[in-house]
């Protein structure tokens, strides 16, 4: 998270170079503020997360929502479903991706995460055992069913036991 920040305080300096020299010329940017501004592009793009990066956050705590659910800590279920549903948000956000994916996360995240989160959030808060459960499976399948449409069927996610 510290480098999302600082790639949002980069982005914001870049802006501001940009506005600042636009402000100043008719036909934008000189040569020296463009060379900035390039720079500082390619600087946030270097520090920017990768997919894997955030797929690491999403395992993280698709497997401590496993243990809050099976030891019935609802507050918990409830916390780690955000924090997934936040990291998605965050890569359709950021608009993330990599050469794997046959298509834009955007795309992935409507069709496998936003309804099993949703429906997982909605049992953690109701206490309900038995949806919390059955929906765990569906999003562990969910997930599966993206890694194999995107021939990364090898980062198989399991239930722990």
């Amino acid at each position: 998270m510290k480098n999302l920040s600082l790639i949002a305080v980069l982005a914001f300096f870049a802006s501001l170079a940009i506005l600042g020299q636009a402000s100043c010329t008719q036909n934008g940017p000189d040569a020296a503020a463009r060379a900035t501004i390039d720079s500082l592009r390619n600087v946030i793009n270097d520090l920017r997360p990768g997919l894997g990066e955030f797929m690491i956050q999403m395992k993280y705590h698709h497997d401590r929502l496993g243990e809050a659910i099976a030891a019935k800590d609802y507050e918990r279920a409830a916390y780690e479903v955000g924090e997934m549903q936040e990291t998605g948000e965050s890569i359709v956000k950021l608009q993330i991706t990599n050469d794997h994916l046959k298509g834009p996360f955007p795309v992935y995240y409507e069709k496998y995460l936003k309804t099993p989160l949703a429906t997982l959030g909605d049992a953690a808060g109701k206490k309900d055992d038995a949806s919390l459960h059955i929906n765990f499976i569906t999003l562990t399948n969910n997930c599966n069913s993206c890694h194999q449409e995107n021939n990364m069927a090898f980062m198989k996610i399991q239930i722990a036991p």
